[in-house]
């Protein structure tokens, strides 16, 4: 019965996952498929690029929500456990989206507004060197990756120190997959070629 339950939190995870609001927004604002312009991806990162400020929010927004009501679904279905799988396949869906041929974005937003419910502290944290890092830098894909890379290595102390070997495990396959997601981004980063955040350039790509 309970991995019924867990097969259940998983598929309602994926299925959350596959919106992705930055089509959607992409689609009504301009007529555009998001990922045909910039960078690519569905995320707010490119939303902000190609459609503004207005659709890099509205997509960040949706992306968020998706992630919060993925966790929260899981948990009423089958408590934590539910609540680590749905939250996994949220981010699962959210990048490899079956209902848009497995292309979409990198899972950022995704992941926070999955793990906010559980870990509002560290996930806190990890936003607040995610900001940091993108205001010194204005590398949005680098203070993505680092915020990850944190919130990652607490789930997996928290889980070994409690007893808990699923929060370990899912706790870090979450940002070991939007880490992976971002595998081009580092490639620009280590070649001195990824774009820095420019809020003057929004909406002009």
């Amino acid at each position: 019965m309970v991995l019924w339950l867990l097969l259940a939190s998983a598929a309602i995870g994926y299925l959350l996952g596959n919106f992705q609001t930055g089509l959607v927004v992409g689609w009504a604002s301009r007529k555009i498929d998001l990922r045909m312009h910039g960078s690519g991806g569905t995320g707010a990162t490119n939303a902000l690029r190609t459609l503004g400020k207005g659709g890099a929010l509205l997509t960040f927004l949706g992306d968020f929500v998706k992630g919060t009501l993925a966790s929260l679904l899981g948990l009423a279905v089958a408590g934590q456990a539910g609540q680590l799988v749905a939250s996994l396949f949220a981010v699962i869906g959210h990048i490899w989206p079956v209902f848009f041929r497995f292309r979409g974005g990198k899972g950022v937003t995704t992941s926070v507004g999955s793990m906010v419910i559980a870990f509002p502290v560290p996930v806190a944290c990890a936003a607040a060197v995610s900001i940091a890092l993108m205001a010194l830098t204005r590398y949005v894909s680098l203070a993505n990756i680092a915020a990850e890379f944190c919130f990652g290595i607490y789930a997996i102390i928290w889980g070994v120190c409690s007893g808990n070997a699923l929060v370990a495990i899912i706790g870090a396959l979450i940002p070991a997959l939007v880490i992976f997601a971002h595998r081009t981004n580092i490639r620009r980063l280590l070649n001195g070629k990824e774009n820095k955040l420019s809020f003057k350039k929004a909406g002009k790509t």
